[in-house]
């Protein structure tokens, strides 16, 4: 088969005895074996991991590779996912953060903290916002969805650092610019990993007036079903009316929004 053409082979019997016998089952088997994968993996890995022969599992990493779905390593014969699966992935978790049960969530903490608040999920070296709630009368600083910030200063960003393991973080600090934008930006390495510790200890993450003088703010992991961080819900406030040292209290409703949002996120018609 010409692996530009459609996926459409005719089941086996050893096909049918790990998964159904129809095309697209095989290729979402394969794409989910490829997304689970903590590194890039053979043909042979893979068609063991699905239960599929390896001739079957040649041919379907081609017609997904032509399709942008998969991608071979750097260098190498194994395959990691694709531009056009991240894509869809990264639409996907937006269009659920975005469905009217996190809104309302998101709604109604801005509306109890009369503050500003704001989903963001990380997108190359920035943060971007996928969905914002506007508190009445507050003059914190509102995060339209669709604009971005840099992750070293704001309080979902260093979430994303948080992440990091710490090999990954001291290569992304030697490769990344980071630019002072106030007086309060932390542009040094030392100083940023010693933050990312911080995070890493207490679980939430906070900026003062790093982005922008005169405004504070928090942020809070939303997690999917697996532990992964798959965005930050955050508040920012004025600090002439909320001090930095004061942001704490914000802290237990933001959880408990937090993790309505990420049981929303499992929710099916």
């Amino acid at each position: 088969m010409d692996p530009g053409q459609d996926i459409d082979e005719r089941p086996t019997r050893a096909d049918a005895e790990v998964v159904n016998d129809q095309p697209l089952d095989r290729a979402f088997a394969l794409l989910q074996a490829v997304a689970d994968a903590t590194r890039p993996a053979s043909v042979t890995e893979l068609a063991l991991e699905c239960g599929l022969p390896v001739p079957t599992v040649h041919r379907l990493v081609g017609q997904l590779e032509k399709r942008g779905l998969l991608l071979r390593a750097l260098g190498s014969k194994k395959v990691v996912v694709g531009p056009a699966l991240v894509k869809l992935g990264i639409a996907s978790l937006e269009a659920a953060l975005r469905a009217d049960r996190a809104h309302q969530v998101l709604v109604a903490l801005a509306n109890r903290l009369g503050e500003h608040c704001q989903l963001g999920r990380r997108f190359d070296d920035c943060v971007v916002y996928v969905d914002s709630a506007r508190a009445p009368r507050s003059e914190g600083l509102y995060f339209e969805p669709g604009r971005r910030s840099p992750l070293y200063c704001s309080s979902i960003g260093k979430l994303f650092l948080a992440e990091m393991t710490d090999g990954d973080l001291d290569w992304w600090l030697a490769h990344s610019p980071l630019e002072r934008l106030t007086p309060n930006t932390i542009v040094a390495p030392a100083p940023l990993r010693t933050l990312v510790r911080k995070v890493r200890r207490e679980g939430w993450a906070t900026s003062n007036q790093e982005m922008l003088l005169g405004v504070v703010g928090c942020a809070i992991a939303v997690r999917d079903p697996a532990g992964r961080l798959v965005a930050g819900l955050g508040i920012s406030a004025p600090s002439p009316r909320v001090p930095f040292e004061q942001l704490q209290k914000f802290r237990g409703l933001m959880e408990s929004a937090a993790t309505e949002i990420s049981a929303s996120l499992l929710i099916e018609d």
